[in-house]
């Protein structure tokens, strides 16, 4: 965003010659005849000497204080006939009414090069307060924005969304155009290649500028001709840096007005807004800031030298923008939150259906059983040969069944119940409560289960959760094998420690999962079931992860699927 800022200032302060309104400079060869100073004239001319001379208007200096810098070859000056101060490396005149009012500086090299000197000049304010600390300037600049990139890159890869990248991407290339402009201002020459590297890193700068502008305002979306207009713009950056890569320096911004090119955001933010979009606000008034700044700076408007100006404004640019990019992601903290909260609210319903439809499949024959003795009862009462004896066998018989309901609903109750504080328990225990749930359906749909354990282990967690992660894994197999109707099911369990980890492995015989659904499976509401809900994978990867702090894998075998899980 600062690039283009900084081709303005380069141009303009960095290499200009005549833009002093009190001071004329010159230039001798022969230390006799001067002509005017111009660096298209001199900057790849070889010399082996010359002599600068400065002229001072008085009358426009009128009771003014500035001070002039200069960036050369120290150790080949040979004559000046002013004092001056040496400061981070930089030649330092000071200009008032009791200034010579001629200046001159002598150069002689011991053999021809390029001559090589540079002038600009500052005024009391920048002599006093910047140009003696402009380490600490440099050096807070580049902190924040170094920051803004590291830590919108680190959001990027945990959030997966394209504007922080993009974001975190312009604050890397404007951190270079910065590195480079502060490495240049000490040196007097600027080689073709430093200078294709400075315009690259410039161009890279505002191009994901634009991406940033429509991936935050979602042009693409709510203003698709903005969007169009946009990636015109992106055309042209992308065009330009190959004319970097061939001619060594930026040509589209040497004919495109740099202000221009922040208008354009700040229109798509300022439609933004109209239209309803409240968190388009900062943004516009930052880049409309930015948009003035850059006009200033092209009129010569702000009163304090370009190197200093954009090192302030780039990282307050920055400041700006990552207060709003904070907010808009406590925004979408708050947003995942509530959508965590209500896939937690779907899951229990989903277990609850899971769970009634488990306690219906187990009750199905107890109760068939308890109706055969009713139906016995009727039958003996009209024969007339109910006895003590016969009624006893049948109330045992009847409490039987019940005693077998009655367990089977605290089975499931003390599966399903929430614990709030992390117990000790073995892996296989828990393992354990699951295939308890699932025993009778398997044998009911006739399915060959082994569960075996190659080596347990003791965690401290919440037990519950890991029996249900279990279940939804049981019940995943289970409902695939009745899918596909596969003949000779199978399901198999193998608890065991490698490396270190406890390792559970579920496995089935049901065909595997398509190729193209590998990848999607764990995601919030995938499913490839017809009435399914696609919660249950994602609630098991989230409580492995989130309160075991482990990982689980998917993976196709020879005849079914494989998953994983590794605390």
């Amino acid at each position: 965003m600062k690039s283009i800022l900084f081709l303005i200032l380069f141009f303009t302060n960095l290499y200009s010659n005549n833009f002093g309104y009190f001071i004329k400079d010159y230039i001798s060869e022969d230390n006799i005849n001067f002509r005017e100073l111009k660096y298209e004239d001199y900057g790849n001319l070889i010399l082996d000497e010359f002599t600068i001379k400065f002229e001072l208007d008085f009358e426009k200096l009128e009771n003014k204080t500035y001070y002039l810098t200069i960036v050369s070859d120290k150790d080949s000056l040979i004559y000046t006939n002013i004092k001056y101060e040496i400061i981070n490396n930089i030649i330092v005149v000071k200009l008032d009414k009791f200034q010579e009012k001629e200046i001159f500086f002598k150069y002689k090299y011991d053999s021809k090069k390029i001559a090589q000197f540079r002038w600009n000049y500052i005024n009391s304010f920048e002599y006093k307060y910047f140009l003696k600390y402009e380490g600490i300037l440099y050096g807070v600049a580049y902190g924040i924005i170094f920051c803004a990139f590291l830590y919108y890159l680190i959001i990027f890869f945990s959030t997966r969304m394209k504007c922080f990248l993009y974001y975190s991407m312009m604050q890397l290339f404007v951190l270079l155009s910065l590195v480079g402009f502060m490495y240049f201002s000490y040196h007097s020459y600027l080689s073709s290649i430093y200078q294709a590297l400075v315009d690259t890193a410039e161009t890279l700068s505002f191009l994901f500028t634009l991406l940033f502008a429509q991936a935050i305002l979602k042009t693409k979306e709510k203003m698709p001709a903005i969007h169009i207009f946009i990636n015109i713009f992106i055309l042209l950056n992308i065009l330009d840096l190959i004319a970097i890569f061939i001619y060594k320096y930026s040509i589209l911004y040497i004919y495109i007005p740099f202000y221009i090119g922040f208008l354009i955001p700040t229109i798509a933010g300022a439609i933004a807004v109209i239209k309803g979009d409240k968190n388009a606000l900062v943004y516009t008034i930052g880049w409309l800031v930015v948009c003035i700044f850059i006009y200033a700076a092209e009129h010569y408007l702000i009163p304090i030298s370009g190197i200093y100006t954009v090192h302030i404004g780039a990282p307050l640019e920055s400041l700006i923008f990552s207060f709003a990019l904070g907010y808009m992601l406590k925004i979408l903290v708050k947003e995942k939150n509530e959508k965590e909260k209500l896939l937690i609210h779907q899951s229990k319903l989903a277990s609850m259906g899971e769970m009634i439809n488990n306690i219906a499949h187990q009750w199905r024959q107890p109760l068939t059983h308890l109706g055969f003795i009713n139906m016995n009862f009727q039958l003996a009462l009209e024969d007339k040969k109910i006895d003590i004896k016969y009624l006893n066998e049948k109330i045992k018989e009847s409490n039987f069944q019940l005693d077998f309901m009655s367990k089977t609903i605290d089975n499931f109750k003390d599966f399903y119940k929430v614990n709030k504080q992390k117990e000790n328990f073995y892996l296989s225990d828990e393992i354990y409560k699951a295939i308890e749930i699932m025993q009778p359906i398997f044998d009911n749909l006739n399915i060959n289960f082994e569960f075996k354990i190659k080596e347990d282990t003791q965690i401290t967690a919440y037990e519950n959760e890991y029996s249900q992660v279990i279940l939804n894994l049981l019940t995943n197999a289970k409902d695939a094998i009745i899918l596909r109707k596969i003949s000779n099911p199978q399901i198999k369990i193998i608890l065991e420690i490698k490396n270190n980890k406890s390792i559970t492995t579920i496995l089935d015989n049901a065909g595997g999962i398509e190729k193209e659904h590998l990848n999607s499976i764990f995601g919030p509401y995938f499913t490839t079931k017809e009435k399914g809900t696609g919660i249950g994978l994602y609630m098991s990867k989230m409580i492995i992860e989130s309160h075991f702090k482990g990982k689980i894998h998917v993976f196709n075998t020879e005849d079914g699927v494989s998953f994983s899980i590794e605390i």
